[in-house]
């Protein structure tokens, strides 16, 4: 797990105690005889302090007092949540990075996987290629003796055998010997990883795929040693659509995806995109929810030319002019 910028823990500390003093704060200290007689009035205070006008100027004390201890609370409490958000907005930050790495290593393990099976699957199919060569020549029988033999040294022999002539007739026709078997992988890819720190915080990555392999789903959470938690999930419609598959270099992937992040305060995002079929315009709409489930949305066009190194550029609003 890459290094975190800050100790959110220690934000998230801050913040607890800060609310905790402004709780304190909120009674000064005026708990019992004082908030009891501070909330009457100068008339019921009157026999208490023996005189009205001292009872009157008292009240006027104590609400003068009550409005500041009020407004101490308040700053406290939005001092508290300034370091929650701080720790909030650079957890989601480091989260999402932290969240990109874990998804190239569990994307790379996964293409390791599926490299090492298509090579088994493409020994496979040239092995009985081979097979039924051999088979057609005449030297099924001398292979199955002799299985570890390289056609390249029998046929190279002084006393090479009479199908070799076939062999050594056929140059540029004849299939090659395929060799040792390379090693054959897990039945299933891996689909999950899990990557742990000293100090307790992890990230989970999992991913799904369909019949063919291709992924249809990466998760992320990344929790800190506190178990505040940042999970964001990458939902495709479908395997992977190329916009141009003869050229690849210049082709981008036009299935649509949505991306949803839930924050530690349980608020979420979604960032649904949509990719035209030429993969040259691309839509991103972005829902966010607060707390209170008040919902926001904004929309942003991007797009692309037809050159192999253009990359998205965002369309600017002409209300922005």
């Amino acid at each position: 797990m890459p290094d975190f910028a800050m100790d959110y823990d220690k934000l998230y500390a801050m913040q607890r105690g800060l609310h905790g003093l402004a709780e304190r704060a909120e009674t000064a200290g005026g708990l019992g005889a004082w908030e009891e007689i501070g909330e009457g009035t100068a008339t019921s205070n009157e026999s208490i302090f023996g005189n009205y006008q001292l009872a009157y100027e008292f009240q006027l004390f104590y609400g003068k007092s009550k409005v500041r201890i009020d407004e101490g609370k308040e700053k406290l409490e939005s001092f508290g949540d300034m370091f929650g958000g701080v720790a909030d907005a650079l957890l989601q930050q480091d989260a999402m990075v932290a969240g990109q790495f874990t998804t190239m290593a569990g994307q790379t393990i996964f293409d390791r996987w599926l490299s090492e099976h298509e090579a088994v699957e493409d020994w496979d199919r040239r092995n009985e290629e081979w097979n039924n060569y051999i088979e057609e020549i005449g030297a099924a029988e001398y292979f199955e003796e002799h299985p570890d033999a390289n056609v390249w040294e029998v046929c190279s022999a002084e006393d090479a055998p009479e199908w070799c002539k076939t062999w050594e007739g056929d140059y540029g026709d004849r299939p090659v010997q395929p060799g040792e078997r390379p090693d054959e992988p897990p039945e299933h890819p891996p689909s999950r990883m899990e990557i742990t720190d000293d100090d307790g915080g992890k990230i989970e990555f999992t991913v799904q795929y369909d019949e063919d392999y291709n992924i249809l789903q990466e998760k992320s959470t990344v929790t800190t040693a506190n178990g505040d938690t940042v999970t964001t999930t990458v939902d495709y419609d479908g395997p992977p659509s190329p916009s141009d598959p003869d050229n690849p270099d210049n082709s981008v992937d036009t299935r649509d995806y949505t991306v949803t992040t839930v924050a530690p305060d349980g608020s979420k995002s979604t960032v649904e995109v949509e990719i035209s079929d030429d993969g040259q315009t691309r839509t991103e709409t972005n829902t966010t929810w607060d707390e209170d489930g008040d919902e926001e949305v904004e929309v942003t066009e991007f797009v692309r030319s037809d050159a192999e190194d253009e990359i998205w550029k965002e369309v600017e609003d002409d209300d922005d002019d």
